[in-house]
C-alpha cells in the first residue's frame, strides 16, 4: 500500500511538471491599450505565434495593433 502511495505521488509531481513546462507555449504579450507610436530599439527577439521573428515585445504589439490579428508569443528568441 505505502509504496503504490509513493508512485501515485511520483507520477502526479511528473504530470503537474509537465504541465506546467507545456502551458508555457503560447504568452499573451503585455501591450499597452494606448496606440504604439514608436518602439525602444532594445534587441529582445520575441517569436510571434504568427511564424515571424520580431526585434521585441513592443514591435509585437505594434503589428497585433496594426494587423488586428491576437499574435501571440511563442518563445523568446528568434523563430
Amino acid at each position: 500500500m505505502t509504496g503504490r502511495v509513493v508512485f501515485l505521488g511520483l507520477l502526479l509531481i511528473c504530470v503537474a511538471a509537465d504541465a506546467e513546462k507545456n502551458s508555457g507555449l503560447l504568452k499573451k504579450p503585455s501591450c499597452a491599450d494606448m496606440e504604439i507610436v514608436a518602439c525602444p530599439l532594445n534587441l529582445a527577439p520575441v517569436c510571434g505565434s504568427d511564424g515571424n521573428t520580431y526585434a521585441n515585445e513592443c514591435t509585437l504589439c505594434a503589428e497585433r495593433q496594426m494587423t488586428k490579428m491576437d499574435i501571440l508569443i511563442a518563445k523568446e528568441e528568434s523563430c
